[in-house]
């Protein structure tokens, strides 16, 4: 059984195929054999864009990469190890969908949820003090997120739970995909009992259980809503959306 959890930049990683499931199956990215190993290639039909998940504790485990072209420079966004899938979703859906609108800054994104500016212009924090959003003058971004880690001391110490890099020359319309899925209020589904203990003190658990095929269910109805609409180089004649297995 699931549950619903809130606020979603504090859910734990998730499914990761909430990533990789739509950019293989509706986008068509190829994925990389490596035989006997964890990490996970996908790469982009015209080559210039490349998923990798490595879980590596020490280092990031989600890094998207584009090598840029004759009218874009390259980019690189990274992503802790508990950095919740769906916010990293946000940015792969932004970058196959590529949406129309979005702020030229995209901290207006964090301002317009209600997030405030500490004592530097530069950064922007959660409301709950859990997240801090810093922007460097040429625009790269460094996301903290952090949790309590006890509900017993008088002042909870904090604890990191993760970090993500977005490079300089990060699209700006990317960059507000991964903000406003960080600042949504929506509770993200999770099994409470494989979530870090840690983060467990600092999250909003609602009673109502849901059945874990419901989530299945749901992420293969995103597979198929994304496939749908999905825009982007063009896709070779004949072939169809390999079949999937629930």
């Amino acid at each position: 059984m699931l549950t619903q959890i809130a606020p979603r930049y504090l859910a734990d990683g998730g499914d990761p195929r909430w990533v990789t499931a739509p950019l293989h199956k509706a986008f068509r990215w190829q994925p990389a054999h490596i035989p006997l190993s964890p990490v996970v290639r996908l790469t982009r039909r015209d080559r210039q864009a490349e998923l990798l998940l490595s879980p590596d504790p020490d280092e990031h485990w989600w890094t998207l990469h584009h090598t840029g072209s004759s009218t874009e420079k390259a980019w690189t966004m990274r992503f802790g190890a508990r950095t919740p899938a769906e916010i990293v979703a946000a940015a792969t859906d932004a970058l196959t969908l590529r949406p129309a609108d979005s702020p030229a800054n995209p901290m207006q994104v964090l301002e317009h949820a209600g997030w405030k500016h500490s004592v530097l212009d530069h950064q922007i924090s959660s409301p709950d003090g859990f997240v801090t959003v810093s922007r460097h003058p040429r625009g790269a971004l460094h996301i903290e997120v952090a949790a309590h880690d006890g509900p017993w001391a008088s002042e909870p110490t904090a604890r990191p739970a993760w970090r993500a890099y977005l490079s300089d020359h990060t699209p700006p319309h990317l960059a507000a995909a991964v903000l406003a899925g960080m600042a949504s209020t929506e509770p993200l589904l999770r099994d409470e009992k494989a979530m870090a203990p840690f983060l467990r003190y600092s999250v909003r658990i609602a009673r109502e259980r849901v059945p874990a095929h419901q989530a299945e269910s749901a992420l293969w109805d995103r597979v198929d809503r994304l496939a749908a609409h999905r825009t982007g180089p063009p896709q070779p004649p004949g072939g169809s959306l390999p079949r999937r297995t629930r």
